[in-house]
């Protein structure tokens, strides 16, 4: 299978078993399944894996694809600060409270923070801007790299930044399916343009080069 068409399909299937996941119960059912089946292992795996979807993560895929080209690794900061802006703009637009203040609301007695982790409060929830900057990068990383492990990779750690926020205790499942899918709409469309502008400068050096032989 076409490795596009392979981190597409996940993507589809991972996004309605979101959506089907947050019908179930009120808002705070996933939350609250999480709680009741804390572990050591998943604590400190999402604990980290979170951290894929702020800065550490771009650093580490810019790196990555320095290897490759110095020109994608350049579009990497100009996505995290698109992101950013984009993420901005939405949560202020929508200014859903945090789960800390619903579940505070509806008397819930059982555990809050995992490890050391800060539970964030407000109304910034929608959507989750960690789950839309992993996949808009992991979505962009999938496109630029093209086989079907990367594929496979990039989907695992974009799911698992999406459910760390919600394992966290700081968004619903609604947030996070939302981000996941704006954050997938970004990374592609900068895809395309980042990789015609790529091409054609590409081009240009290639022509500047035949020139000046």
């Amino acid at each position: 299978m076409n490795a596009w068409k392979l981190y597409l399909i996940g993507t589809v299937v991972l996004v309605c078993a979101g959506i089907a996941f947050s019908l179930i119960g009120d808002k705070g059912f996933v939350l609250a399944w999480f709680a009741g089946r804390r572990h050591p292992f998943p604590d400190y795996f999402f604990y980290y894996v979170t951290l894929l979807g702020e800065p550490p993560g771009f650093i580490i895929i810019g790196v990555l694809l320095w290897l490759r080209s110095w020109r994608k690794m350049l579009i990497i900061p100009i996505l995290g600060g698109l992101v950013t802006l984009i993420s901005y703009i939405l949560k202020n637009i929508f200014e859903h409270e945090r789960p800390i203040l619903y579940l505070k609301r509806i008397g819930w007695e059982g555990p809050l923070g995992v490890l050391d982790y800060y539970v964030n409060t407000g109304h910034a929830s929608f959507p989750s801007g960690h789950s839309m900057a992993a996949w808009a990068l992991f979505t962009l990383t999938a496109a630029l790299i093209a086989r079907p492990w990367v594929s496979i990779l990039c989907l695992l750690l974009a799911a698992s930044v999406s459910v760390s926020r919600v394992y966290l205790m700081v968004h619903f499942l609604q947030d996070v399916v939302a981000g996941a899918v704006v954050g997938f709409a970004i990374g592609y469309i900068f895809y395309f343009i980042a990789e015609r502008y790529i091409k054609t400068n590409h081009q240009d050096v290639l022509l500047d080069e035949a020139d000046q032989s």
